[in-house]
C-alpha cells in the first residue's frame, strides 16, 4: 500500500508539533516535537532505560515512537495513500483511539478504536465506492468538528484549524492543511516538500493567542 508514506507523513506532522512546549493549558503537559513526557516515559521503560526529561529525547527515539505508537497502530502501511497521513496526524494530535474510531464511523464499522481487518476491508470498500479524496476529506472535516467541541478550542482553535484546513476550507492542492496534503497524496502526488513554515513554540503560541 503506502509504507513509503511514513517518512513524508512524519515530516508534515512535525511541522505542526514544534519543538519544546509546556503550555499550562495543554493537557499533554511537557512535550518535545509532539512526544509527551508520559509517552516518552513509557517508551523508555519498555526499553528498560531510566526515565529522563522528554526534552532530552533524540530525533531517532521520537521517530521510532511515532512509527510504532501511531503509524503502526493505525495500520498506516495498509491504508490508502493520503488516508494514512490523515489518520496518522489525527492520532498524533488527539490519540489513536479517537482517530481510528472516527475512521470507523465514516466507513461504517463498529467503533472499537482498533484498526483491524474489518476496518481495513471497510476502508477499501469505501475507497473503491467514492471519489479518491472523499475519505481524506471526511476524516479532516470530522476531526475539525471534534476539535471545535473541546473546552480548549478558544485557546488552541486557530492553530488547530490551520493545521487541519490550512488557510482555506476544504481541499486545495496549493494549501497547507492536512486536508490539502492528504488530497495531494491521494491523487498520487508527493507532499514531502512542505511549503508551510516550521512552527516553533514561539510562533505556535502567537498563532493561537
Amino acid at each position: 500500500m503506502s509504507a513509503a508514506n511514513f517518512t513524508a507523513s512524519l515530516a508534515l506532522t512535525l511541522l505542526y508539533e514544534g519543538g519544546w512546549s509546556n503550555h499550562p493549558r495543554d493537557p499533554g503537559g511537557a512535550t518535545m516535537c509532539g512526544i509527551t513526557q508520559r509517552v516518552y516515559d513509557e517508551d523508555r521503560e519498555a526499553r528498560r532505560l531510566p526515565r529522563q526529561s522528554v526534552r532530552l529525547s533524540t530525533e531517532a527515539e521520537r521517530a521510532a515512537i511515532y512509527r510504532h505508537r501511531y503509524w503502526d497502530t493505525t495500520r498506516g502501511d495498509e491504508l490508502p495513500a493520503g488516508v494514512d497521513y490523515a489518520v496518522f496526524d489525527f492520532a498524533v494530535n488527539s490519540g489513536v483511539g479517537r482517530a481510528v474510531r472516527t475512521l470507523q464511523r465514516i466507513v461504517g464499522v463498529d467503533e472499537d478504536g482498533m484498526a483491524g481487518r474489518y476496518t481495513l476491508a471497510a476502508v477499501a470498500r469505501y475507497h473503491a465506492q467514492y471519489q479518491t479524496p472523499a475519505l481524506t476529506d471526511a476524516m479532516c472535516h470530522a476531526r475539525l468538528q471534534f476539535l471545535r467541541g473541546l473546552a480548549t478550542f478558544d485557546t488552541f482553535g486557530k492553530g488547530w484549524t490551520r493545521r487541519v484546513m490550512g488557510t482555506q476550507d476544504g481541499a486545495q492542492d496549493d494549501d497547507t492543511g492536512v486536508i490539502d496534503r492528504a488530497y495531494v497524496m491521494a491523487m498520487g502526488g508527493h507532499a514531502s516538500a512542505p511549503r508551510a513554515p516550521v512552527v516553533t513554540p514561539k510562533t505556535y503560541l502567537a498563532a493561537v493567542a
